[in-house]
């Protein structure tokens, strides 16, 4: 009997003897190995930044201020001082150079920080043009991110308007839909410089003086253009849901997420994540409402991410720093 047993297991041993040639990589799994990878860097890169900002303040009050007292003048005005800029040889004769690459960019959010839900906020973001807006002298300045003139116009921003000309000035970093600016941060209100502070209180500093001059949110005739605050929600899974589901009036083309303590300083920060919102669900366990999971398209976050990077050529820092590695 013994003997039968262990003819039986050689069998049975030989029998499942499996073919290295047959475990083929799944699909998906370089598309997620690279994916684990880009957040432990982005973990890192977050944990440098956070120590760097500690250790030190940068002094941004006087390149702040040659952005708001550059030379910018209206050379065509209608009646509600109101100046769209399409002419591209026109834009090419004046030098924005200077207002190229100043906004604070997002990474998608591939690593999901413990401090989620106490220490960041999310922010919605409608799909329109993500702008630097320069009140200064008397005109309100818009810019892209490549630092090309969007449009000049008169506004109740200080510095803004031919009334405050002289007084003040102003910088904000937006989104622009329909003569809305839906505003995201604040670099400086009133010759008041605010880059330098935390996340958390440059929010509060910029709903303060908003609700301060609730006229911003009014167009009128002379004062076209309004500014209100993008509507924002701290990041525990309850008020993240509750968010989603505000009633809004813009088309939501993703979610921001910032730390508490990010400065704002130009360029791609670790401090800033950003997301689809039918991401949500998947990555961070948030309900949503039925009209965004339609507009995923049945790919997973991780695939539309590969997906997007390489359609619209885009390298991270993370990119860059797996690279290096």
């Amino acid at each position: 009997m013994g003997d039968e047993l262990d003819a039986l297991t050689s069998q049975l041993s030989s029998g499942f003897q499996v073919d290295p040639a047959a475990l083929g990589e799944h699909p998906r799994y370089s598309q997620f190995k690279n994916l684990s990878k880009a957040a432990e860097q982005q973990a890192k890169r977050r944990e440098e930044t956070l120590e760097r900002q500690k250790n030190g303040r940068f002094d941004k009050m006087m390149k702040l201020r040659n952005l708001a007292f550059d030379d910018t003048t209206s050379d065509e005005e209608d009646a509600d001082g109101f100046v769209e800029v399409k002419s591209k040889a026109a834009n090419k004769k004046n030098k924005f150079g200077r207002y190229a690459d100043k906004l604070m960019l997002s990474e998608w959010l591939v690593d999901i920080p413990d401090s989620l839900s106490t220490e960041w906020t999310m922010v919605m973001a409608p799909t329109g043009k993500r702008c630097l807006v320069v009140a200064s002298r008397g005109y309100t300045t818009s810019y892209n991110k490549a630092g090309r003139q969007l449009g000049q116009f008169q506004s109740r921003l200080p510095g803004g308007n031919s009334r405050s000309k002289n007084q003040s000035w102003t910088i904000l970093d937006c989104i622009y839909v329909n003569q809305v600016y839906h505003v995201l941060d604040v670099l400086t209100w009133n010759a008041h410089e605010f880059a330098e502070n935390p996340y958390d209180f440059r929010q509060f500093m910029l709903k303060s003086k908003l609700d301060e001059q609730p006229e911003l949110a009014t167009p009128t005739a002379g004062f076209r253009a309004t500014f209100v605050a993008a509507p924002s929600a701290p990041c525990s899974k309850e008020q993240m849901e509750e968010l989603m589901k505000a009633e809004i009036d813009f088309r939501l083309d993703g979610l921001l997420f910032y730390h508490k303590s990010v400065i704002y300083e130009p360029g791609q920060s670790p401090l800033v994540g950003w997301l689809k919102p039918w991401m949500l669900p998947e990555i961070l366990s948030v309900t949503i409402p039925e009209k965004y999971e339609k507009e995923s398209n049945g790919q997973s976050s991780a695939e539309y991410i590969e997906s997007y990077n390489q359609k619209h050529k885009h390298q991270s820092k993370i990119d860059r720093t797996m690279e290096q590695d």
